[in-house]
């Protein structure tokens, strides 16, 4: 049976703006834990990093900003307009949900 090799533990000293920037570039990556990061790091290992893409999260957020208000004048329309107003709603949300779904996707 073979016998398994003890862990070796590694302690290192940082000032507060060091710890805070190793905590920044982990939270960037797609590393779950600060040990994680740190190994590949240390190991040469390659690190993934998320990219975040600001205008595809704009459009979503302005998209849901549309939708809402959609939902508002909705509630707001009188009974006498309640007929081709809501169908013309239901259009345009389903036009929102198409755009929304595409920019999900990508």
């Amino acid at each position: 049976m073979p016998v398994k090799e003890a862990k070796r533990f590694l302690s290192i000293r940082l000032s507060a703006e060091e710890l805070q920037e190793v905590y920044s570039h982990q939270h960037q990556s797609t590393c779950r834990s600060l040990t994680e990061y740190v190994k590949k790091v240390l190991t040469a290992k390659p690190v993934i990093v998320k990219v975040r893409d600001e205008s595809k999260e704009d459009t979503l957020q302005q998209l849901n900003a549309i939708k809402n208000r959609l939902d508002i004048l909705a509630d707001k329309a009188g009974p006498q307009e309640n007929g081709s107003l809501l169908g013309e709603i239901a259009e345009i949300k389903m036009s929102i949900r198409k755009i929304a779904d595409t920019y999900s996707r990508t």
